[in-house]
C-alpha cells in the first residue's frame, strides 16, 4: 500500500510537471545515477562479516509550483538495490516529502495536502541492515480559514485529517483529526504574537497495543525578526488524555510547553542558530514537523532512526547550528542533547547527545572535496544499556561536463554497545555516476 502511494504521488508529481509552463511556473530538477559500493560487513555482525558489492541504481527529483493560487514543493527519491547474492533479496526503498498548498478565495480560503515517506527500522536496538527497515507514510490533508478581527487582529481555523501508516509495525497505524484555532497580532514590521489553540484526537487501528487519546496545546508565541538576528518563543500548556483506562497507567498527563528559538547572522558568511524545546509529541507529529528543513535534491534513501510505535512521549532537546559559507568553502556543524520519556511504555526511554559535521572545498573549478563526521551516544534508561554511533567519511566529485559527474565516497561505520554481541564496524566504498538536468 505504501510503494502504491508512492507511485500515485509521483504519477502526480510528473503530470504536473509535464502540464505547460504557460499554464503553471513549474520548475523540475532532477538527478539519474547508478552507484557502486563495495560493504566489508553488511549485516554489522562481530563476526563473520558479510562482505559483497551492491548496486544502486536511483532518480531523485524536486518540483517546485509556485503561483498565486497554487504553491507546490514535492522532493522524493527511488533506489533500487541489487545485492548479487541470493542470501539477501534484491529491495525497491523510496522517499517522499511532498507540499500542495491550493487559495481557493484569495486571503480567505485554502487547502493543504502534506505527505512524508521515509525509510525506517523495524527494531531501533537492532543494527541497520537489509532486513531491518520498513518504509513509514505520513499524510495530512485539510482546510484553513482566514478571516479578520479588527484593531490588527487576524484569525484562523484549520482542519486536519492525518493519517500514519507503517510497513510492518502495524500498532502505528492510525486515523487522526487536527483541529486549531488562532489569533495573530501584528506589533511591528518584525514582529507579531499569536495565541494558540489545537487539539489532536488520535485513534489507532490496532487497539490491543495502543491506547487513543486526544492531545491538547494551549501556548502563545511571540515572533521577531531583524537584519541580523531571529528569535521565536512558544509558551503554555499540553495535555494528554486518553480514551481507555488501563491498569497500572494514568489516565492523563500534563506538562508545561515550552519552545524557542534564535538565529544570529553575524554577516553573510555566518549563521548560528540554538533551539530548545520542552513538549509532548509522536513520530507522526514529529515527521510533518520536519518536512521543509531540507532543501537540496535528495542523493540517497537514508535509514532513519526513529522508534516506531504508538506512544507519545515528552521530550526535551537543546540543539544548536553553526553554518559558514564562502566562495569555495562550506562548513556545518550541529550538536544536539535530547530527552525522551514515553507514555505507557518505557522500554525505549532514553537520554542523548551528538554532533554531526560536514566540511565541502571546492579545489577547482570541476572538483569539489568533502568530508562529514557524527557522533550520537544514546542512554536507555529501563534497560541498562548504551549505544554510540561513529561515522567517518570523505567524498571527490569531479565534474566532467556540465550535467555529468562523479563522486568517490569512501566511509566507516562503528557501533559500541553494552549490550553482548552488538559492537560491529563497517567500511564502505562506493563509484557513483551520475546525470542532472540543472
Amino acid at each position: 500500500m505504501l510503494r502504491n502511494r508512492l507511485y500515485h504521488a509521483v504519477l502526480a508529481a510528473m503530470v504536473l510537471a509535464a502540464m505547460p509552463p504557460t499554464a503553471h511556473a513549474v520548475r523540475v530538477d532532477y538527478t539519474v545515477d547508478l552507484t557502486a559500493e563495495h560493504n566489508d560487513n553488511l549485516l554489522l555482525t562481530p563476526d563473520d562479516p558479510a562482505s559483497l558489492t551492491i548496486l544502486r541504481p536511483g532518480l531523485g527529483f524536486e518540483i517546485f509550483n509556485d503561483s498565486s493560487t497554487v504553491q507546490t514543493h514535492i522532493s522524493g527519491r527511488a533506489e533500487y538495490r541489487r545485492y548479487g547474492d541470493n542470501r539477501f533479496d534484491n529491495a525497491f526503498d523510496t522517499a517522499l516529502t511532498g507540499r500542495v498548498n491550493w487559495v481557493a478565495i484569495p486571503e480567505r480560503l485554502s487547502f493543504s495536502v502534506v505527505d512524508t515517506l521515509t525509510l525506517q527500522p523495524v527494531n531501533t536496538l537492532a543494527p541497520d541492515t537489509p532486513g531491518n527497515r520498513q518504509q513509514v507514510n505520513v499524510l495530512s490533508a485539510g482546510p484553513t480559514l482566514n478571516f479578520e478581527w479588527g484593531a490588527n487582529w487576524r484569525g484562523a481555523a484549520e482542519v486536519r485529517y492525518v493519517q500514519s501508516q507503517a510497513e510492518i509495525t502495524d500498532q502505528f497505524d492510525s486515523n487522526r483529526i487536527d483541529l486549531a484555532l488562532r489569533a495573530i497580532k501584528t506589533l511591528s514590521a518584525n514582529s507579531r504574537v499569536a495565541f494558540n489553540l489545537q487539539t489532536q484526537r488520535v485513534d489507532f487501528s490496532n487497539d490491543a497495543f495502543a491506547r487513543d487519546y486526544t492531545r491538547s496545546e494551549l501556548f502563545a508565541r511571540y515572533s521577531r525578526k531583524l537584519n541580523l538576528f531571529d528569535i521565536a518563543v512558544d509558551l503554555g500548556y499540553s495535555r494528554l488524555d486518553y480514551r481507555r483506562d488501563v491498569p497500572g497507567f494514568a489516565s492523563s498527563r500534563s506538562d508545561p510547553l515550552f519552545r524557542t528559538e534564535l538565529t544570529w547572522r553575524p554577516n553573510a558568511s555566518h549563521s548560528l542558530g540554538a533551539r530548545f524545546s520542552s513538549q509532548f509529541s509522536d513520530v507522526a507529529s514529529d515527521s510533518l514537523a520536519s518536512i521543509g528543513e531540507g532543501t537540496e535534491l535528495p542523493t540517497e534513501v537514508v535509514t532513519g532512526d526513529t522508534v516506531i510505535n504508538a506512544s507519545p512521549y515528552l521530550i526535551r532537546t537543546l540543539s544548536g547550528k553553526y553554518d559558514y559559507t564562502a566562495t569555495r568553502w562550506s562548513l556545518g556543524l550541529t550538536p544536539f542533547i535530547d530527552r525522551r520519556r514515553y507514555e505507557g511504555n518505557d522500554q525505549f526511554d532514553q537520554d542523548g547527545y551528538g554532533t554531526g559535521f560536514e566540511l565541502s572545498w571546492r579545489a577547482r573549478r570541476n572538483v569539489t572535496l568533502g568530508v562529514v563526521a557524527s557522533l550520537d551516544h544514546t542512554d536507555y534508561i529501563h534497560l541498562g544499556r548504551q549505544d554510540e554511533n561513529r561515522r567517518y567519511g570523505a567524498n571527490v566529485r569531479y565534474d566532467w561536463a556540465r550535467h555529468w559527474s562523479g563522486t568517490l565516497t569512501v566511509s566507516r561505520y562503528q557501533r559500541d554497545s553494552t549490550a553482548i554481541g552488538q559492537n560491529a564496524d563497517q567500511n564502505v566504498i562506493g563509484l557513483t555516476f551520475s546525470y542532472r538536468n540543472r
